[in-house]
């Protein structure tokens, strides 16, 4: 059976007080685990028992929330009251539909704090629970506070804490705790889960670059590192982002005009070793603030905007 994997680049790390080059780091993004280094003397497999964390594109895609430099960006405009969202899935490969993702937007006080909250849950096509994401901003200002994700099939549950531009990650599954820090230095830099509000919130910026930058922090990766005795700094993979021309997008939403963006790594050799399948995703964003996530491709896998109650 085929996986699909990522290939870091050459890094330096110490391992037993002992400099290494590697070659490469292959990366599983559906299981989050390393599967296999290589150094200039030595490729082994690393038996090392992994958490199954799901680094999955898809169900991320719809935290259409914040993601930019973590140290001053707020979210406020993006933060509707009330506001609701259904995307449904679409494997195009097999033709079949594999079920909806939820989301919702409210008031809500946390920790004694006025925050916004907002939700998502992925529930499969035969009506099956099967993950929840909550995300908490500051009230008014919409600053991002805490994400907490839970995986419902593997009792796990991760917890990341924004204070500036660091975060804070707890993990806790099978009654095991790993917790671990990571600062983000360059900016723009966004976390994984905050990935399409940085979209959002920046859509105008990216249009007029002609090559826009940022890094792209996995935490998932990170906490593999964590227990395979890597630097977590490989956690940090710089993308690369082009605009598409403008479209009309017709459903039963109305029609609307939209631009697609492509995502894909900086790098050439991850370019070059990984399909095209497994490194670009393609988001449509619609033109007119809000900026909804109108469709989200990866992998063979199509996420549609197919409901939308506004809000207050």
């Amino acid at each position: 059976m085929s996986t699909k994997g990522i290939w870091i680049e050459p890094t330096k790390c110490c391992l037993k007080n002992e400099e290494r080059l590697f070659d490469h780091l292959t990366f599983d993004l559906q299981r989050s685990k390393i599967l296999c280094f290589q150094t200039n003397t030595l490729s082994k497999l690393l038996m090392i028992p992994c958490q199954h964390l799901k680094l999955c594109f898809p169900f991320l895609l719809l935290w259409g929330f914040v993601i930019i430099p973590l140290r001053a960006e707020t979210y406020s405009d993006q933060l509707q009251d009330g506001l609701k969202l259904s995307y449904r899935h679409w494997n195009s490969e097999r033709e079949e539909f594999t079920g909806y993702t939820h989301q919702e937007f409210l008031k809500a006080v946390h920790k004694g704090r006025q925050t916004t909250l907002e939700t998502q849950i992925n529930i499969k096509s035969d009506g099956e629970e099967t993950r929840r994401k909550s995300l908490w901003y500051e009230y008014p200002s919409g600053k991002p506070i805490e994400y907490l994700e839970e995986d419902l099939r593997e009792d796990l549950h991760i917890v990341n804490l924004y204070e500036e531009n660091k975060i804070l990650t707890t993990l806790r599954q099978d009654k095991k705790t790993v917790e671990f820090e990571m600062e983000l230095k360059e900016e723009p830099a966004v976390s994984f889960e905050l990935l399409l509000p940085f979209l959002r919130k920046n859509l105008e910026q990216i249009r007029t670059s002609e090559n826009y930058l940022f890094t792209l922090y996995l935490p998932a990766l990170a906490i593999e590192l964590e227990n395979s005795a890597l630097p977590r700094s490989m956690s940090l993979i710089q993308m690369r982002i082009r605009t598409l021309d403008a479209v009309t997008w017709e459903s039963e939403l109305g029609d609307r005009k939209a631009v697609w963006l492509e995502i894909f790594p900086e790098s050439m050799m991850l370019r070059a070793l990984l399909p095209k399948k497994k490194s670009h995703f393609r988001f449509l964003l619609e033109l007119e603030s809000p900026r909804h996530i109108l469709q989200f491709e990866e992998g063979g896998n199509v996420y549609t905007l197919t409901a939308l109650e506004s809000g207050s």
